[in-house]
């Protein structure tokens, strides 16, 4: 029997695209590996349900509950993870505990934000990323890149291989669906106009001021007349402007804020143009959902969303409001939308399998 351990801080809560990337890999493993049990150690609730049996939680005493979870899983964690004693110790996105005593590391680096993007990251978070991440990182016996961009930033920054690039696991609800009946629920949520959509945490990585900014400028023009902008996804770090912008044109940008799963693929479906002009992203969810959807998309041209998009979309570099709105108008005019059969999964599946070789050889 081979006992997985998961840091389970990335599934409490609402999940982010990380937490939802670590929910699909270990629901893998478990569905992949007869001989497993997963063990998920946490301080607080988990914001998910698992589908299999093989998954298990362990909760620490109550009262480390009041701890937030990066302080807990740095510096309290050890303690049941080392009584537990995992064959494997799966950290899902490079940060380790103190005191950690197990077999064998694997880690998921997800991005290098704090080296790329440090203007974009919380004070806190950049801190114990320039403390950690890289002592992190380098004591992993295995590494896991979620794309071949972060893969290849890991060899230029730290000097280390990955051993196998696992892009996220999408769910199956991801998909075209019937006209009439995304009409239909989306009319239960008094969406009946055309609308450009938007999916991520209102943070600055994400560019959502620019969004606005390229959209209000469509407004004034008068090209996209009763088009809506359309923002799913709850607020961030430094979210305040996204807030004011939001509520000073609220006629013609609509926030939903977080919304069930179940909702998204009719949210897909139903959007004219799905936009996602983020500054980096180690992968990027959100605009292969959409496609998978059937949505036209348009994303910056960096390495890493050219990947999530099977490089198929439209891509932007310039982001001032003019040459952003004319792009916008370009891809509603002219993008393309792709059927299921045409985009590539053949690497996809293989890589999959390859991390569940690399399990057994940790073990083994």
């Amino acid at each position: 029997m081979i006992r997985i351990g998961v840091d389970g801080r990335l599934l409490q809560g609402k999940l982010t695209g990380v937490g939802k990337y670590i929910l699909g890999l270990i629901e893998f493993i478990a569905g992949n590996i007869n001989d497993c049990e997963i063990r998920i150690y946490t301080n607080r609730e988990i914001g998910c349900a698992f589908n299999s049996s093989k998954i298990a939680l362990i909760r620490d005493r109550k009262r480390f509950s009041m701890l937030k979870s990066m302080i807990w899983s740095k510096f309290f964690s050890h303690r049941i993870t080392n009584l537990d004693n995992p064959d494997i110790y799966l950290s899902g996105d490079t940060f380790i505990p103190l005191f950690l005593r197990v077999k064998k590391i694997l880690s998921v680096v997800h991005d290098v934000a704090y080296i790329v993007t440090p203007e974009t990251m919380s004070t806190l978070h950049l801190l114990i990323s320039k403390v950690f991440f890289k002592s992190d990182l380098l004591k992993a016996n295995a590494l896991i890149a979620n794309s071949k961009g972060t893969a290849d930033k890991i060899e230029k920054y730290f000097k280390s291989e990955t051993d196998v690039i696992v892009y996220p696991i999408i769910d199956n609800t991801f998909l075209k669906l019937d006209e009439e009946v995304v009409r239909a629920e989306l009319a239960k949520h008094n969406i009946n106009y055309p609308y450009i959509l938007s999916v991520g945490t209102q943070e600055p990585r994400k560019n959502l001021d620019k969004t606005i900014k390229a959209f209000l400028y469509l407004k004034r023009k008068g090209e996209l007349h009763n088009y809506k902008l359309l923002l799913i996804g709850g607020s961030g770090w430094k979210s305040k402007k996204i807030r004011k912008l939001v509520s000073a044109y609220s006629n013609d940008i609509i926030s939903l804020g977080y919304v069930e799963d179940s909702l998204l693929p009719y949210l897909y479906n139903g959007a004219t143009l799905f936009v996602f002009p983020s500054k980096y992203e180690g992968f990027g969810m959100p605009p292969r959902e959409a496609m998978l959807c059937g949505s036209k998309v348009l994303v910056t041209d960096i390495p890493e969303l050219k990947e999530a998009t099977y490089e198929k979309g439209n891509y932007v570099n310039n982001l001032e409001e003019g040459s952003f709105g004319n792009a916008i108008i370009h891809s509603l005019n002219g993008g393309h939308v792709y059927s299921r059969e045409e985009l590539d999964f053949s690497y996809s599946q293989d890589q999959k399998y390859k991390l569940i070789s690399l399990i057994h050889q940790l073990v083994h």
